[in-house]
């Protein structure tokens, strides 16, 4: 009995210097357990609680890969973070397309300047037909005299009909006021075969100008007290308007973006003929100011549909 107890004291100190070295000398402060116990019960229990006592420490301590894994982001952070780097970038507004404002590749340009001519001839016939004979003639020669030669090379370019021969037989019959009404349909017809087939944003725009350019000549035929000083931009302006009104009438679209900058036009030339008080008269109500509002409405509408 003496040499087993001698050899559990033996253990025992060898399991306390151990316990003490691996664990740093955490193990010192436990309670030292009672000698004259069995051996080997003795021996079991102080390995159970040097055991547990590596394992807490070990708790504590991470290796390198479980470290890596915890600070790395996850899969979803880093698409939640690109997510929003997306969203924060800047969205690139489109730009209106460039016109070269040559009749000659330009459709707008080259419709409005038909557009101009046309409505020379509708004041023209007007007034004919209201036996204003001199006020008359003055506008079927500005478009054979001005218009239609500046666009000479887009008809050329564009490979188009002229209808030259139609306005000077016009003028001709109107020098010796005869009968025009047949001459002048037919003219009409000619002009509008040559205009190209386009958008309707395009024919907007177009007719935006021609409003554009009605205003002009309202605001230099009538003073600011209403009293109209040039008759011949007076009724320029509203031939302008009246042909403008004209051309949109044939417009008419099933997509509901382009029926509403149609409905948009149709309002603002009705508001701008509202401005005339007749062909002949003396002075109006209207203002230039309606008109170019106008102009801006239908361009805005116009630009909305590119």
């Amino acid at each position: 009995m003496g040499a087993l107890a001698n050899r559990s004291l033996a253990n025992l100190s060898t399991l306390n210097i151990m316990g003490q070295t691996d664990t740093e000398g955490s193990m010192a402060q436990m309670p030292r357990l009672r000698t004259g116990w069995p051996g080997s019960l003795q021996g079991r229990l102080w390995l159970g609680v040097v055991a547990g006592a590596v394992a807490l420490l070990g708790c504590g301590e991470k290796t390198g890969s479980e470290t890596a894994t915890e600070t790395d982001p996850s899969p979803e952070a880093v698409s939640a973070s690109e997510n929003i780097t997306e969203a924060l970038e800047p969205t690139v507004e489109e730009q209106p397309e460039i016109r070269s404002g040559n009749p000659a590749d330009d459709d707008v340009e080259f419709i409005y300047r038909l557009g101009l001519i046309r409505g020379h001839l509708l004041s023209f016939i007007e007034l004919y037909r209201a036996d204003a004979f001199e006020m008359a003639t003055a506008h079927v020669q500005h478009p054979s005299n001005e218009l239609y030669e500046a666009l000479i090379p887009a008809f050329e370019a564009r490979a188009s009909d002229s209808f030259a021969d139609g306005l000077i037989a016009l003028a001709d019959a109107s020098a010796e006021r005869g009968d025009v009404s047949t001459l002048y349909a037919n003219l009409v017809v000619a002009i509008r075969a040559t205009a190209p087939k386009t958008s309707v944003a395009v024919k907007l725009l177009a007719i935006s100008k021609m409003v554009s350019a009605a205003a002009e000549e309202f605001d230099a035929g009538v003073s600011d007290d209403g009293a109209i000083v040039d008759p011949h931009e007076y009724q320029d302006a509203f031939g302008f308007l009246a042909v403008a009104r004209e051309m949109l009438a044939s417009e008419s679209s099933s997509d509901i973006n382009e029926g509403e900058a149609i409905a948009v036009a149709h309002e603002q030339l009705d508001l701008s003929i509202n401005a005339f008080a007749g062909l002949l008269a003396e002075e109006t109500e209207g203002e230039a100011e309606t008109i170019y509002a106008a102009a801006a409405q239908i361009e805005r509408a116009a630009q909305r549909l590119q």
